[in-house]
């Protein structure tokens, strides 16, 4: 009973995958689905309609001669023969054009509905998994898919007319035979799906084999890699590990070709057999003048026609469920609920708290505490930066504050209201923010600064202030079109250094300066060397005025900005107060601070 309700709840789910598959074509484009599908149909019907004909044509033949000019019934059918086959070659071409152009907007759909699933998760905990990733790239990217499920589904409908027309054309001649042949195709698909199924080469063990093949070929090819394989001499090391494993991969996928071609050869021999021993009883009785030749031509073309029928139903036993599952897990992901919800609250006008943490602790997984916060207060209207080595927390402070992630206890306050009340997007909407991994956009310089205000992003006026006060307009005379230059090899652009790139994005987060109440910054000088540090600081130094900023840093030289300063240890808070205090203090960030005096002196 068990085994039973579990069979059913597959199959319901199976049904459902395939109605969403469906609904997702007709959502591309109804008349193109209708198209195809009646295009599909029409070439199913014509070939048992053609085979139906030349049986005529034979048995009229037997009956008199052909004589073209006499124009009686014989030489219709003819005429009739050759339109239906010029029909048959014309819309193929038709069909194909109509399949690629509407795969075209099933990929356009598909890859827009994925825009719409990234534009409504309001975290980036998702976008920082791997599995995340994985599913976004194999749904936006295998193009099989989409080619293979409307395959499917056109083969099916096209499958089912041609086993339908063929089966009636063999009841007319001989009403078991197509029970006969039904008997033996029908468990023939059943195992040969199963068997597909086994040996598909899309499955996980086959892939890893591929990946690490793939990998273990393209290692000594990448740039990135090249300098250090050739001083330790690991060319042949990635030689000898792809040869092993693609001959492992060559072995796993020949023991599956032999197991293909075995059942296929079996059930060959049984199908044939089967059809012979009927045409051994039909031109049996065709010789006693109980069917005509032309009957005989009908049986063994219908017959074939049965065959093409059942092989174009095999995509849906076999590749069916599979790719039926795969849509299930498309829409999983594109429907799914997001963990992180939007609260009701606007941000407020005027902001008299900053930021309030009370018992945080945060975990990116269930073993280690990245964040253990008791109590912290970063003021409003004041700079406050975090310092500490690497690891002790910073960034992952910072993203909280944003709402990238929520703490797993405590909660996280801004301006006396929990950060889950605001609405989110709202509430960025008065941020403004410079990462440490900042994006590199391969786009124009103009571009790659408006984009931090949308509103603004062709007002050059704002864009050149911004540039500004980010200090790219240092570099920006240098370039040969300037806002309109190309940057990023991608598209055959400019390359800029690291420190050009950083202002870029120093510039970009300043083109909400007038409307951005906070403003954080993660390492935002990491790739500038202490001259330009100070003077980005410098250009900055009027914009932080009554703003709520929050800046890391490893270099401890940017807290001499600061109103205030946190200093952190292995996610926990170790000293607050000003630069000036904690050197007093004689603590960890003094002896710090002292350490990375010693540089520059």
């Amino acid at each position: 009973m068990i085994a039973l309700r579990r069979i059913t709840a597959r199959r319901r789910q199976m049904a459902s995958s395939v109605l969403f598959g469906l609904s997702l074509l007709w959502t591309c484009s109804p008349v193109k689905v209708c198209t195809v599908f009646a295009i599909k149909v029409l070439e199913a019907l014509l070939g048992p309609l053609l085979v139906w004909l030349s049986a005529q044509i034979i048995d009229r033949l037997a009956e008199q001669p052909f004589v073209l000019a006499s124009w009686d019934a014989l030489a219709w059918m003819v005429l009739l023969y050759i339109g239906l086959t010029l029909a048959v070659d014309a819309l193929q071409p038709v069909s194909e054009m109509h399949k690629r152009l509407l795969t075209a907007k099933l990929q356009a759909h598909i890859d827009e509905l994925l825009i719409s699933k990234a534009m409504s998760i309001p975290d980036i905990a998702p976008f920082e998994k791997a599995g995340f990733h994985t599913k976004t790239r194999v749904i936006q990217y295998n193009e099989y898919f989409v080619t293979m499920w409307l395959t499917i589904i056109s083969q099916t409908i096209g499958g089912l007319v041609v086993i339908a027309a063929g089966s009636i054309m063999i009841g007319t001649i001989a009403p078991w035979a197509p029970i006969v042949l039904l008997a033996l195709v029908v468990p023939k698909l059943y195992w040969e799906a199963k068997l597909n199924n086994a040996t598909f080469e899309g499955r996980e063990e086959v892939q890893e084999l591929r990946r690490r093949a793939e990998y273990y070929a393209g290692t000594p090819l990448r740039p990135e890699t090249a300098g250090e394989l050739k001083v330790f001499g690991l060319v042949p090391f990635f030689k000898e590990r792809y040869l092993n494993t693609s001959r492992e991969l060559l072995l796993t996928l020949s023991a599956d070709q032999r197991k293909l071609a075995l059942h296929q050869l079996l059930w060959s021999v049984l199908q044939s057999l089967a059809a012979g021993l009927i045409i051994i009883y039909l031109v049996g009785h065709a010789l006693s003048g109980h069917f005509t030749a032309g009957d005989i031509f009908l049986f063994i073309g219908a017959t074939i026609q049965l065959n093409e029928g059942m092989n174009e139903l095999f995509a849906a036993f076999a590749i069916g469920p599979r790719e039926a599952r795969h849509l299930e897990k498309i829409r999983s992901f594109l429907y799914s609920e997001n963990e992180m919800k939007s609260g009701p609250c606007p941000p407020a006008v005027s902001v008299k708290e900053g930021f309030r943490l009370e018992g945080v602790r945060f975990r990116y997984d269930e073993t280690k505490v990245v964040l253990d916060i008791p109590e912290l207060i970063i003021p409003a209207g004041k700079v406050t930066v975090l310092v500490g080595e690497n690891g002790s927390g910073k960034s992952t402070l910072v993203k909280l504050l944003l709402r990238f992630f929520d703490p797993n206890e405590g909660v996280v306050c801004y301006n006396g209201i929990p950060l889950g009340e605001y609405d989110i997007a709202a509430y960025r909407t008065q941020a403004t923010a410079v990462f440490q991994d900042f994006v590199r956009y391969e786009m124009n310089l103009r571009d790659n600064i408006g984009l931090g205000n949308l509103a603004a992003v062709n007002e050059q006026r704002i864009i050149e202030r911004a540039a500004k006060l980010g200090g790219a307009d240092e570099f920006i005379h240098k370039l040969g079109q300037k806002y309109d230059t190309q940057l990023g090899r991608l598209f055959g652009g400019r390359s800029l250094s690291g420190g050009e790139w950083q202002r870029i994005a120093l510039s970009r987060a300043f083109m909400r300066e007038d409307v951005a109440g906070l403003l954080i910054m993660d390492e935002p000088s990491s790739a500038l060397d202490v001259f330009m540090e100070e003077d980005v600081f410098q250009r900055m130094r009027d914009l932080m005025k009554n703003k709520t900023v929050v800046i890391v840093s490893h270099r401890l030289s940017t807290a001499r900005h600061a109103d205030y300063v946190v200093y952190m240890e292995q996610g926990r808070i170790m000293e607050t107060g000003t630069h000036n205090q904690l050197l007093v203090n004689g603590a960890g960030y003094a002896e710090l601070y002292n350490m990375q005096a010693q540089k520059y002196r």
